[in-house]
């Protein structure tokens, strides 16, 4: 109900009046993935884990209500994490009605093609979905339950479909080791194109987290409360270890060597500059009947244009929505095309070394996002 807040606007008169208020809504409490895995540094919904949520039809029906009182087509949805319910129930009834709402949500970043289109359509203009890395140790280390084969799937398509991808890299784990490093400052030349985190650095140790109710478990020695709080509190009179939510800490064994450390921080803070500067690094294909075109401008100063036909146009195809083992690549050409290993290994290899392909635990994806906009 947010009659007493417009209201104080119209008390407040012309000045106080704006285009574009923002309604925050409220759909679920608590998180479905957090009651089967608490991602360790997370501290959110200490009272109740346990996932609660609205019916999608109740929802659609006071968003409507909201918009239509209140004269708001702009919503941000404050659950940490939305009923996967709300895709199609929820945005695909939005969509269906070609409403034009402006909608944040957070969810997980394993979302599909067609499930991160039903939410452009369905007016989700800027998500959160938790990405948090690009190294398959530390995303396990986290326990978010996701691999950097989604999250990048999840970049690609976002952009397809022109949602904007709020997001960050964190660091300073228990168990990193400088591999965890190398491999994401060889993976970000290849992404430049796609949107970068909004920030890195090292996590925050919360209160209510795995990290701070089992910290012996992890390695991690918890030793006081944030450095801010001692400027917020006297600590004379308030027991700052009780009030804080955020901790100093240290890890029992850190071997990350500290220069590796700023070197992915300042490829992170490169590939910012890059989307800052408004001469965009792109990467994206083109098909014609029997060949396909690749545009690649992730380094703006050396944009490329190379064709590819027969097998290695195929596969780029065939892995563009999602990635493909070996053995789904053959099976989806075998109509088409020879595609024995023999030939398909060096069109992969040759791909890779290109950095159009990115190959994950036996599997190729795409990263070239496709120029056709009717996907």
């Amino acid at each position: 109900d947010y009659d007493d807040y417009y209201q104080l606007l119209t008390e407040l008169g012309g000045k106080a009046q704006g285009l574009d208020r923002i309604l925050l809504y409220e759909g679920s409490r608590g998180c479905w993935w957090g009651e089967k895995h608490h991602c360790t540094f997370c501290g959110l919904n200490a009272q109740s884990m346990k996932f609660r949520a609205k019916k999608p039809a109740q929802v659609l029906a006071e968003i409507a209500e909201l918009s239509q009182r209140y004269d708001a087509v702009r919503f941000r949805l404050v659950d940490n994490i939305i009923d996967m319910g709300y895709i199609d129930n929820l945005f695909g009834k939005l969509a269906e009605d070609h409403c034009d709402l402006d909608v944040f949500i957070e969810t997980k970043s394993n979302l599909q093609k067609r499930q991160i289109k039903t939410l452009a359509a369905g007016g989700v203009k800027c998500m959160q979905p938790g990405l948090e890395s690009l190294s398959l140790n530390q995303l396990r280390a986290m326990d978010k339950g996701a691999t950097p084969m989604q999250n990048i799937v999840c970049l690609k398509w976002s952009l397809y479909y022109h949602v904007m991808v709020s997001w960050n890299i964190l660091l300073g784990f228990p168990g990193e080791t400088n591999e965890d490093y190398h491999r994401q400052l060889e993976l970000i030349p290849s992404l430049f194109h796609l949107q970068p985190p909004e920030a890195t650095g090292k996590f925050w140790l919360q209160r209510f987290s795995p990290y701070f109710t089992r910290p012996h478990e992890y390695g991690v020695r918890i030793t006081g409360p944030g450095m801010a709080y001692e400027y917020i509190y006297d600590a004379r009179q308030v027991d700052l270890k009780k009030v804080a939510y955020d901790f100093e800490h240290e890890l029992d064994d850190w071997p990350v060597d500290p220069y590796l450390y700023q070197e992915l921080v300042a490829a992170i803070e490169g590939w910012q500059r890059m989307h800052r500067l408004g001469d965009t690094p792109f990467l994206y294909y083109s098909k014609a009947p029997n060949y396909i075109t690749i545009y690649d401008g992730r380094n703006p100063k050396e944009p490329t244009r190379r064709r590819y036909e027969g097998l290695a146009a195929l596969v780029i195809e065939i892995c563009n929505e999602s990635g493909k083992s070996v053995e789904q690549i053959r099976t989806a050409a075998t109509d088409k095309t020879e595609c024995s290993e023999t030939i398909l290994k060096p069109i992969l290899n040759d791909l890779m070394a290109s950095r159009i392909l990115y190959e994950e635990r036996g599997k190729y994806f795409t990263l070239a996002v496709p120029e056709n906009s009717h996907l």
